[in-house]
């Protein structure tokens, strides 16, 4: 038994990292076959069509300490390819300690609606806050940090002409930070790669939260501690029956966190919320499409848990370590390969400038640890709806 939980454990780690992506490629390959041999049946044509019937669009925006971004921000917004009349602002200061709401008050832009909250709640209260306030049907949520390109909200708006389509989400595109050590924009391009994959099976997970739309009936207010609020708002679309829909040349900019040890304190936050989503809304895997659950549970739910399955994996081996010379070497081999692991992590974060293999090790390693912490903290409770500044 401890030989199956030792082995089982492991392999499920692996086919989340390593066979996951094959298989998702074969079935939506396979998928992307079957809608062209309907093609000659049906002689409709999928690709989008240009419309000129475009609905009023809301973007919105919570944003807390961002007086380095936010005046470039709504110049952005403004420099958008979409008509001026069926276009609103609604952007929100967090009780903000610097100079953001006075930005936001000085702005002297007609379309946008800016709002000075006195208390910092937290994002998710803003978001609710934001929504609430909007009249429009369709409702684009971004970052103050994040620049659109020019045609993105009209490819993020092409897709409602399909009454199916809830949600859309567009693409992120990291600038890589000077004399950075960071993998996140490698991590960031395989997030991608599976993305645009499950899209294809009508599997789509969550939603990038620097660029996305939904339609506005479909929103719910979310919990004031949720931390992952773009991946809830549009699984909530998801377990409402409503389809998701990924459109790459939507695309918006943010700048690479310039260190791991940057990113693993994001990716703790943000394992947090995946522990959130996962425990408080099971919805997520029982109302949702079968190719929703089934990405879901491979991407993501093996992730999260994929260090306490390493770690069962470890125990498991040592356990049966005195019983054969073989458990002894896996249960070796695993902890030796944590611990260099561990170590290239503490060489990057010291400035140590590694061998690109061995800051994927690095990186894959804090990705890890960050949810181990995660899993911890969330289960003690100690965390809250409030955030932090950082350069994503």
């Amino acid at each position: 038994m401890l030989a199956l939980v030792a082995i089982t454990s492991i392999g499920l780690v692996a086919y989340s990292y390593l066979l996951y992506p094959l298989v998702l490629v074969i079935f939506a390959t396979a998928a992307q076959m079957l809608r062209d041999a309907r093609y000659p049946l049906h002689k409709r044509d999928r690709r989008l069509q240009p419309t000129d019937d475009l609905p009023p669009v809301a973007v919105v925006i919570a944003a807390y300490n961002e007086e380095r971004h936010i005046a470039a921000r709504i110049a952005n917004l403004r420099c958008v390819d979409y008509p001026e009349a069926l276009l609103n602002f609604y952007i929100g200061s967090d009780g903000s300690s610097d100079s953001t709401a006075k930005i936001l008050a000085a702005a002297g832009e007609a379309r946008l609606h800016g709002f000075a909250f006195d208390t910092n709640r937290g994002k998710a209260s803003v978001l609710n806050d934001l929504v609430a306030r909007v009249t429009e049907p369709i409702v684009v949520f971004s970052d103050a940090n994040t620049l659109f390109d020019r045609n993105a909200i009209r490819r993020l708006v092409a897709h409602f002409a399909d009454s199916r389509v809830g949600a859309v989400s567009g693409e992120l595109r990291l600038r890589s930070a000077a004399q950075g050590h960071n993998q996140d924009s490698l991590y960031w391009r395989t997030e991608q790669f599976l993305k645009f994959f499950e899209a294809r099976i009508h599997g789509l997970l969550g939603a990038n939260g620097a660029i996305y739309a939904i339609r506005r009936p479909l929103w719910r207010p979310l919990a004031p501690n949720t931390i992952c609020d773009d991946f809830c708002i549009a699984m909530n679309v998801a377990a409402a029956g409503h389809r998701l829909v990924y459109e790459p040349q939507a695309w918006a900019e943010e700048d690479t966190p310039e260190t791991i040890g940057e990113e693993y304190r994001r990716r703790v936050r943000i394992g947090i919320g995946n522990f959130q989503a996962l425990v408080w809304h099971p919805e997520y895997l029982v109302r949702t499409t079968p190719a929703t659950r089934f990405t879901y549970v491979s991407h993501k739910v093996l992730r999260w848990i994929g260090p306490h399955l390493l770690l069962v994996s470890v125990v498991a081996s040592s356990a049966l370590a005195p019983t054969a010379p073989r458990w002894a070497a896996f249960a070796g081999l695993q902890i030796a390969g944590y611990t260099a692991a561990a170590l290239l992590y503490v060489a990057s974060e010291r400035g140590v400038r590694l061998p690109s293999l061995l800051r994927i090790a690095a990186f894959v390693f804090a990705l890890n640890w960050a949810f181990l912490v995660a899993s911890w903290r969330f289960v003690m409770g100690q965390y809250s709806g409030s955030w932090r500044r950082s350069s994503r």
